[in-house]
């Protein structure tokens, strides 16, 4: 069996556990809400069948949810697939992400125009409030990257679909870290030169690899905008200081293996979109 097949049955396998834990949870909150309701009146009427089909016609929203979050291929999707899902549930709806102690909007529907995400962090918390708001955070390995906010929504759908979202964002950002891994072990042209110079190509793949992987939408943003730098400036000078830290000077005046894994897997081969001036005056002060 061949690595990729290894990765691909530990990934199937991970995703059979995390389907019967969100199996287990839906049935949790079943079982909570049924005890929690109150008696119906007793009638000698015939029941109205109408609240089983509005029950039915929900329970089929959330499933259709969550497979379409099971469906996306990348971290953007994901989040795509859990705005528009929450949409389904819920009157107004935002997807927010959490950087350097900051909030900030990734997509936001049923909103007249562009809220405030200060103002919708500050106002709404984990438990729905009198007007219907709720913050659920959305967290990998315990880190709080992210929020669903929601108002007006059913409760226990709006938090499924933001907790599967998040093990869905865990599990693939696990897959491609590993995947990454794997081919900084295997690579073209690793074995040539000596054993620094190696090393030096592998550092940088992985260090590069990283910011691609944490930034996925930051990335392809910048290759469509053209202004990959502005946007990934910060990450990239800290990377590279990294480099210089770790790779000695004589192989860093020979070939400057960082830049041209920025070119390769940043860029996406594009030179032109890899300013180096900045980021290389940068680091070495």
């Amino acid at each position: 069996m061949t690595f990729d097949d290894e990765l691909k049955h530990a990934f199937e396998a991970l995703t059979a556990r995390l389907q019967t834990e969100l199996e287990r949870q839906v049935q949790a909150v079943k079982d909570e809400l049924t005890t929690a309701a109150p008696p119906p009146p007793p009638s000698t009427q015939r029941e109205e069948p109408a609240p089983a089909a509005h029950d039915a016609e929900a329970d089929e929203r959330l499933v259709e949810g969550i497979r379409s979050i099971d469906n996306a291929r990348s971290l953007s999707e994901i989040l795509d697939a859990l705005l528009l899902s929450a949409a389904r549930v819920a009157s107004r709806v935002a997807v927010l992400l959490a950087r350097g102690g900051e909030w900030r909007a990734w997509r936001t529907s049923g909103f007249d125009h562009e809220p405030d995400v200060a103002a919708l962090v500050a106002m709404a918390s984990d438990a729905s409030d009198s007007r219907g708001r709720v913050r659920l955070p959305i967290a990998m390995s315990g880190e709080i990257v992210g929020a669903l906010y929601a108002e007006d929504g059913r409760l226990a759908a709006l938090e499924i679909l933001a907790r599967h979202a998040a093990r869905c964002l865990e599990s693939m950002t696990a897959f491609k870290t590993a995947r990454a891994l794997a081919r900084q072990e295997q690579h073209p042209g690793d074995e040539a030169g000596n054993d620094d110079e190696v090393s030096a190509r592998r550092y940088a793949r992985l260090l590069v690899a990283e910011i691609k992987l944490y930034h996925e939408a930051e990335v392809l943003a910048g290759r469509r905008q053209r202004d990959l730098m502005s946007r990934l400036g910060g990450e990239i000078t800290r990377a590279r200081v990294l480099y210089d830290q770790r790779v000695p000077l004589p192989i860093r005046q020979r070939a400057d293996y960082f830049h041209d894994e920025l070119v390769r897997t940043l860029a996406d081969g594009d030179v032109s979109l890899v300013e180096t001036r900045k980021y290389e005056v940068e680091s070495t002060k």
